[in-house]
């Protein structure tokens, strides 16, 4: 509240406020986001001014416009095929807009369902424009995107990233349940990269595609891809009927991300690459991180820690308009838990409520849950992992990630490295090699 005293016309003296106060002025002024002068300075224009909104500090919303899909994925998440989601009418997105514009955010993520099932897409769109929200990604399996889609963008100075699944060459049709669907992503990328938008895909990686993975990269690379994420399927959703015949164990898993590893480097790093929790890189870069290997500060406090940072920055809006910490959520036994933003203020959800203790959760909760976490010597590097991938039928999310878990006990950061450092001095002998 103090920073509103700042609009160049009124005096402010720092020395009145508390010392927290102080200190906040001090960074201010130090990193420039402040001025000081002794004499009135010319009046802020509006969009200089500060605001005081109501609501926590959100970065960006993803938002499901729809549960409608016009594909068969046989991994969906949310059960899209079956309709286990709605579609919400316009006036009700254009309610969703409103609230979000309320809390000062200015970034949407648009997903589904599929998103371009929409007949009213663009109105949505006009809608975000009008209140100064950017659409930074728009999720797709690309078989509705045309010219007209992106020159609709265009027109109302949305220039938004574009995320495509692909889940293999000469697999993607099989685990999208549609014939064609691999050549209408191939014709998607093409027209992306026609006008020089940035595209990312997400490859879901199962026993059928896994020795896919190298000739799709660089498949990827060569049609101007940014980035390749690769994840195996959640048993979640519609993998649960799947999962059994086509799920890859961890060792299966780390077997294939080994062996791409070498690949990669060997290829001359043709695209950055996320290797689930084990393994990022950047095109044409020798550093790389592994994010199931955490480098918490050392006096770290378990009691301040959250469980996932991610969620406390940015919100998911559900096809119903629920309001929930990611999209994983969702479709899980706390769905009817989480509160409607066509109900109630998104603002006041944020800082309040059932949604507000799930994403307040810290780590020390995890433990008091998990009294074998406490006595874990990986317990520093892997914080628990990811609190929604072993969430149980009965909506308990304070459940130690299995995954997480079994890289720290069976494979370690050490065997990573060892594989990239390795690949490092075979294929990169002139570039110093980094660790991060």
């Amino acid at each position: 509240m103090a920073l509103l005293y700042c609009n160049g016309e009124e005096a402010v003296d720092i020395s009145e406020f508390n010392e927290k106060i102080q200190q906040v002025f001090k960074e201010l002024l130090e990193n420039d986001a402040l001025e000081q002068s002794e004499e009135p300075m010319r009046p802020l224009e509006g969009w200089q001014r500060y605001i005081v909104y109501p609501s926590r500090f959100v970065e960006g919303v993803h938002w499901s416009i729809t549960g409608k899909c016009n594909f068969n994925c046989r991994h969906c998440l949310v059960s899209a095929p079956d309709a286990h989601h709605p579609q919400l009418p316009l006036a009700d997105c254009l309610h969703i807009i409103d609230e979000i514009a309320r809390c000062g955010i200015r970034r949407v993520d648009i997903t589904g369902g599929e998103p371009l099932v929409r007949g009213d897409f663009e109105e949505i769109v006009k809608a975000l424009s009008e209140r100064g929200i950017d659409i930074g990604v728009v999720f797709t399996n690309s078989s509705l995107l045309t010219k007209d889609t992106l020159e609709m963008l265009k027109k109302y100075h949305q220039f938004p990233a574009f995320q495509l699944s692909f889940d293999g060459l000469g697999h993607h049709d099989w685990l999208r349940g549609v014939p064609g669907a691999e050549k209408q992503a191939d014709e998607a990328f093409r027209l992306l990269k026609a006008y020089g938008i940035p595209v990312s895909v997400a490859m879901c990686i199962h026993k059928g595609n896994r020795e896919s993975l190298r000739d799709t990269a660089n498949y990827l690379a060569d049609l101007g891809v940014n980035s390749l994420r690769v994840n195996s399927p959640q048993e979640l959703g519609l993998w649960k009927k799947y999962s059994e015949e086509y799920s890859l164990t961890e060792n299966e898993v780390w077997e294939t991300y080994r062996n791409y590893i070498s690949d990669y480097f060997g290829d001359g790093m043709p695209i950055d690459i996320e290797l689930e929790g084990f393994f990022s890189c950047k095109k044409g870069k020798t550093e790389y991180s592994i994010h199931y290997a955490k480098k918490p500060n050392k006096d770290i406090s378990f009691d301040k820690c959250p469980c996932c940072e991610s969620v406390r920055y940015n919100i998911y809006i559900g096809a119903e308009g629920r309001l929930a910490p990611c999209m994983d959520f969702a479709d899980t036994a706390l769905r009817d838990k989480f509160p409607s933003v066509l109900k109630e203020r998104l603002g006041d959800l944020t800082l309040k409520g059932y949604y507000h203790d799930v994403v307040e959760t810290k780590v020390s909760d995890l433990i008091a849950k998990n009294p074998d976490c406490e006595k874990c010597e990986h317990l520093s590097s892997c914080l628990g992992g990811c609190i929604v991938e072993d969430i149980s039928d009965e909506g308990d999310y304070l459940i130690p990630d299995h995954r997480c878990c079994y890289f720290h006990k069976h494979i370690g950061e050490a065997a990573v490295r060892a594989a990239a450092d390795e690949a490092i001095n075979k294929y990169c002998p002139q570039t110093e090699e980094k660790e991060t």
